[in-house]
């Protein structure tokens, strides 16, 4: 799987990226081949951001691909500002917000993307950003529900990328300034797929702010690992990151590897995205020697002591993302005197400090941020 997704990247960076800032807007429709799509495995790290920035930077100059590179950092941006934002998301994930399919509305263009995000588990970009303008302002629905719909369905879910995009649609990300979705825009960037006259509201007032605006918090990173040559290390990968094994392995330290796959939200998730994490959970297995594989607390701790592990190493769980770090399993850990960390890849330890306004401060930071992760 992996072999293959890099495969498909160098693909895509050979034949298409070169034209990928006058393309990428568009949406032609499956298989989006103006776009990498590769964001459901870039999400769950089976690639990470660096590794798709190095591949991409092969045979082309910073300059050339500015709009990309921006694109990966983009998602980084999201992270860490929820990250320093946290209270956000506690609103959208209201369970009474749920995401229910909507019914046929008779605007084409937006009934056609209901069922794509259905059938596929992936929308172009630009056919969220209408959608959401769409589900808001022309039908009236809380951007609540539809972002509740979108986890549900989307294959590259992100708790910080979603909230966050629909609440810029909605204009209480940037106070006052929502995203319309306007029928010749969708005319001309679906080449005249889609063309919702006179169907649509155009001039909708703002969604009024739920809350009111609050500092940033201080970005406070967990610690750095230090080994010792008495350690005996476990690493757990879960889907937040499937591939922190490899760093591991490239800086040759000895440790004892587990997946962790969180059987009890399968009920919130769509068939759709249910298979697809299946399948990518079974080939990381069935690739990974020598791996355990858990699905409770319980069997993690037995397999810790059995090893008899002193350090127990979990990918960092940003906000929305939280599987491992939960009051239960830190206690249980506390008691067979197992210590846990939650380590955090240097990419978001360099990148979060910069998210705490907007993206336009932070993009000033991309030059520093590329040189600190030897891309440059």
């Amino acid at each position: 799987m992996r072999n293959d997704i890099l495969l498909a990247l160098n693909s895509f960076c050979e034949e298409k990226l070169a034209y990928y800032a006058k393309n990428r807007n568009f949406d032609y429709g499956q298989p989006h081949n103006n776009v990498s799509a590769l964001s459901p495995y870039i999400n769950r790290r089976i690639l990470s951001e660096n590794e798709v920035i190095k591949v991409a930077l092969k045979n082309h100059k910073i300059g050339k691909i500015e709009k990309f590179i921006q694109e990966v950092f983009w998602r980084t941006y999201w992270r860490g500002w929820l990250e320093l934002h946290p209270w956000v998301y506690k609103h959208v994930n209201d369970e009474t917000c749920q995401g229910t399919i909507p019914k046929k509305t008779g605007i084409k263009c937006f009934d056609h993307w209901t069922e794509e995000l259905i059938e596929t588990g992936y929308l172009h970009n630009h056919a969220r950003m209408w959608y959401a303008s769409i589900w808001i302002f022309t039908l009236n629905k809380p951007w609540e529900s539809g972002a509740n719909f979108f986890k549900r369905n989307l294959l590259d879910w992100c708790p910080a990328s979603n909230t966050l995009g629909w609440r810029w649609v909605a204009g209480i990300q940037t106070i006052g300034k929502p995203y319309i979705a306007k029928a010749d825009n969708i005319k001309l960037f679906t080449k005249n797929r889609f063309h919702p006259i006179n169907q649509l509201n155009e001039k909708p007032m703002s969604v009024k702010n739920e809350e009111s605006t609050r500092e940033a918090i201080k970005f406070n990173p967990p610690r750095t690992l230090n080994f010792e040559n008495h350690d005996n290390v476990g690493l757990v990968l879960n889907k937040n990151d499937l591939s922190l094994n490899k760093s591991f392995e490239a800086k040759k330290i000895p440790f004892e590897c587990g997946i962790y796959i969180e059987e009890g939200k399968k009920s919130s998730k769509s068939v759709v995205v249910n298979s697809f994490e299946d399948r990518i959970m079974d080939e990381t297995i069935s690739k990974t020697p020598g791996v355990k594989v858990f699905y409770n607390y319980n069997q993690l701790v037995d397999w810790a002591r059995n090893y008899k592990l002193n350090k127990l190493i979990f990918p960092y769980e940003t906000t929305g993302n939280e599987i491992l770090n939960k009051r239960e399993l830190i206690e249980k850990l506390k008691e067979a005197q197992i210590a846990p960390f939650f380590l955090m890849r240097d990419w978001d330890r360099h990148a979060f400090p910069f998210a705490n306004k907007g993206f336009f401060p932070f993009k000033k930071k991309i030059p520093y941020l590329l040189k600190v992760n030897n891309l440059t």
